[in-house]
């Protein structure tokens, strides 16, 4: 299993193209937390706590050339924690340059059968397959290189894109589940 620092070399390498497909609802990463919870809290948004250094390589390799593109998927009402990341994750990588749709099976008649795992895909040549335990921390990747495997994980990308929305025309659509409407509703 990779470590996240050993995977840094596959996006490093990477010359076109870096493809995320997300499939779980939430996620525990220790860099998230103090900002999920002071989402929860209802806190205003705090630009100081973004994570800056993931900004920063977004805008610079996308100003580079490299397309960002990532599916979410959602299996709709949003979680507490789809919600933060669509608002305060979502929202900022856009305006720096990834792209994120989302594939919401609620909303989605005939949706695609996609794997049941996270994966990250670098030029259509290797795929780190992501492993997470029960409470949705990262444990390790796993590289897929064999040329059958991640011609699957393209055709994976292919319908994933081909059966979501843009994520800002998808979160339009839904403001039930911006924090003002909900934080409204919860208190009356």
């Amino acid at each position: 299993m990779l470590s996240s620092d050993e995977m840094n070399a596959y996006f490093d390498e990477a010359r076109f193209e870096w493809f995320r497909l997300e499939a779980l609802s939430s996620y525990r990463t220790a860099v998230e937390q103090p900002r999920f919870r002071a989402y929860m809290a209802g806190e205003p948004y705090d630009p100081n706590a973004e994570p800056k250094g993931w900004y920063e390589e977004i805008e610079r390799r996308t100003g580079e050339g490299i397309a960002y593109r990532k599916v979410r998927i959602a299996n709709g009402p949003l979680t507490d924690y789809e919600r933060w990341e669509f608002e305060w994750s979502y929202t900022p990588t856009e305006r720096r340059g990834q792209r994120t749709f989302v594939l919401d099976r609620a909303e989605t008649p005939n949706a695609p059968d996609l794997p049941h795992y996270d994966y990250w895909m670098m030029d259509e040549r290797v795929v780190l397959r992501m492993h997470y335990d029960d409470h949705g921390k990262f444990t390790g990747a796993q590289r897929i290189d064999a040329p059958d495997e991640v011609a699957a994980h393209v055709r994976y990308r292919d319908s994933a894109l081909a059966a979501s929305v843009p994520f800002p025309d998808y979160w339009n659509a839904h403001p039930q589940y911006w924090r003002q409407n909900w934080q409204d509703t919860a208190m009356s």
